[in-house]
């Protein structure tokens, strides 16, 4: 067996510390930068350890996740990254199985997951909430030219508005 088979099957899937927050950092950096995942601050990273998986081949990271608690209500899978030697062996499936088991530990009723991979989603039992009703909208507020979206003329007539203070 070659040293590339051994380690695609001799993953260790466990749950993420404090301090490996900065290794985490470093390998979701091509994913980021790929666009495959969204920014994160090293706080941010820090603050995801505490609900995070990784994987790892050797001493090497060959994935991670993280599952964002925001109340019982919901939560959400985040930073999802496998490294492309890694893919399509189950490593994907396996980070976010156990996210969605943390979840249920929790006593969270409800996990999203917002990705390019649907397929990779659909897989683990995830499905539109309701199916072609709705689908997640988002803006980014920091970056929105807020004077472009103004108030028709017409519509102003009927109300004032008020900036929140």
């Amino acid at each position: 067996m070659s040293e590339a088979e051994w380690s695609r099957r001799h993953i260790k899937i466990f749950p993420a510390r404090f301090e490996n927050a900065a290794a985490v950092a470093r390998f979701l950096k091509p994913f980021v930068a790929a666009k495959h995942i969204l920014p994160r601050s090293a706080g941010e990273i820090e603050h995801l350890m505490k609900h995070a998986f990784i994987a790892r081949s050797k001493r090497k990271i060959v994935g991670f996740s993280a599952v964002e608690i925001y109340s019982r209500k919901l939560a959400e899978i985040q930073c999802l990254a496998v490294d492309p030697d890694f893919q399509d062996i189950g490593i994907g499936r396996a980070l976010v199985k156990m996210c969605v088991a943390l979840a249920k530990e929790k006593g969270v009723q409800e996990v999203m997951a917002i990705s390019a991979s649907e397929n990779l989603f659909r897989s683990c039992g995830f499905d539109y909430s309701l199916p072609n009703q709705k689908r997640a909208l988002f803006i980014q507020p920091q970056t929105l030219d807020i004077d472009k979206y103004h108030i028709p003329p017409q519509a102003a007539d009927h109300f004032e508005v008020q900036p929140h203070r």
